[in-house]
């Protein structure tokens, strides 16, 4: 934590504290005001993203294709239909088409070495990756838009704390005017106390131009082209809470990632054991029937024809799939690997903005505060000078700015570790809608 040290000055007094920052600030749960026109919810901004979301539609659809091919894998060869003419067109007795045979056929592959059901099993493993696919995707776009959310709410006090600068810096130029006009102070407090109060209004035109980029951001989570809202509801006081490390690497394999790893493993698995039985040959029934021209009698044609595996036996791409199931088993022990240190990490993450939002709350935004109402106080009364007066409004805000950072950090944090779980009941996140 990169916690700014306060100056001594503004542990001078305690005094008029409450004045500066009201209790509220510090409220343990996180409260909504209640919706209005123009104001958009939590709720209202993730049913927009999963209703419109493009990456969500695409999910959905390769979910149906994947299901299509398990029905498909299912079905059995389609049989071969062919009909001949034979002895017609040629010499002496075969000429013209007196003595031809008139054959009709139906041939019907055999599946042998349980090919159709590896088929099956094969696509049925596809279908579950399309749907693990689609959960890791529901809970990504759903997390970033979460997130954009979080940063919405972050610029929205940002632009508040600017504007609250501004009203204070103007407050303390009518206090020097007086005070420069009872001769008490000089000329110059003037001067600074104007390049403060335009500095104050430059944060703010900054502050609203990151606060319009934050809500097109969260606009293009549902595919909007411009923001249909004007604020959004929420505050960031209340942090969510931290869960313990062991609870959290003890759910790595129930994570989206380390599911999809484990499927794709299966499906290599499945697709040696196809290469496998694609060595074994499939004969073909033939049954049909024969009509003799020459005496109009008929006959039954029954047939069977096996394919001679001489040139092609199948070793190569029984090597190929046992390969592949190799790089696949090794990668997926490195995404294992990958996705612990990345869940420690994010813990790791909320665990410090954490820390950081509660020492600011508890210790630095008050103290600093406190020293600010003491260096005011003391201003007016013609105890303190102007750069104390500024250096206690200027520290103020900083602890202040620095907290909201904290804890939209922490909020961010906690939404991240949601997502590479892959959850989404129970979010932190979601208790900006808790009123």
């Amino acid at each position: 934590m990169n916690l700014r040290f306060i100056p001594s000055g503004v542990f001078c007094a305690l005094i008029g504290f409450a004045l500066v920052e009201p209790a509220a600030v510090f409220a343990a749960e996180i409260r909504v005001p209640a919706a209005t026109d123009g104001v958009l919810t939590l709720d209202e901004a993730l049913v927009r993203t999963r209703r419109a979301n493009p990456e969500l539609t695409a999910a959905a659809g390769e979910l149906r294709a994947a299901a299509a091919r398990v029905r498909q894998a299912g079905r059995l060869p389609n049989p071969e239909l062919s009909v001949s003419l034979e002895n017609v067109a040629g010499d002496g007795n075969y000429g013209g088409t007196a003595a031809g045979e008139w054959t009709v056929a139906l041939s019907q592959p055999l599946e042998l070495g349980g090919k159709r059901s590896l088929r099956r099993e094969a696509a049925e493993i596809q279908r579950r990756l399309a749907a693990t696919d689609q959960g890791r995707s529901h809970a990504d776009v759903l997390a970033t838009a979460r997130q954009r959310y979080v940063n919405v709410l972050a610029a929205q006090e940002r632009l508040g704390l600017a504007r609250e600068q501004v009203a204070l810096a103007e407050k303390s130029l009518l206090v020097a005017e007086e005070r420069i006009r009872a001769g008490k102070s000089p000329e110059i407090d003037r001067l600074r106390l104007r390049g403060e109060a335009d500095r104050a209004r430059l944060a703010v035109e900054q502050a609203e131009r990151t606060l319009g980029i934050a809500r097109q951001a969260l606009a293009a989570s549902w595919n909007a082209p411009a923001p249909d809202f004007d604020t959004v509801a929420g505050e960031l006081t209340g942090l969510p809470p931290q869960p313990a490390l062991t609870e959290v690497e003890a759910s790595v394999a129930q994570t989206p990632e380390a599911t999809g790893r484990r499927l794709a493993t299966a499906l290599s698995g499945v697709e040696l054991a196809q290469a496998r039985a694609a060595r074994i040959p499939d004969p073909s029934l033939t049954v049909g029937w024969r009509r003799f021209q020459d005496d109009g009698s008929n006959a039954l044609l029954l047939g069977v024809s096996l394919p001679l595996p001489l040139f092609n036996r199948g070793d190569d791409e029984v090597d190929v799939a046992g390969s592949r199931l190799h790089s696949v088993q090794a990668r997926e022990q490195n995404a294992r690997n990958e996705l612990l240190r990345q869940l420690r990490s994010a813990w790791q993450a909320l665990a410090d903005a954490r820390a950081e939002a509660e020492v600011l709350a508890d210790r630095i935004v008050p103290a600093a505060a406190a020293g600010f109402a003491a260096a005011e106080f003391g201003y007016q009364a013609g105890k303190f000078g102007l750069l104390e007066l500024l250096d206690a409004q200027r520290t103020l805000f900083e602890a202040r700015l620095q907290q909201l950072a904290a804890r939209a950090d922490c909020h961010l944090a906690a939404v991240e570790l949601e997502r590479l779980l892959g959850t989404e009941a129970g979010s932190p996140a979601q208790q900006l809608q808790t009123p």
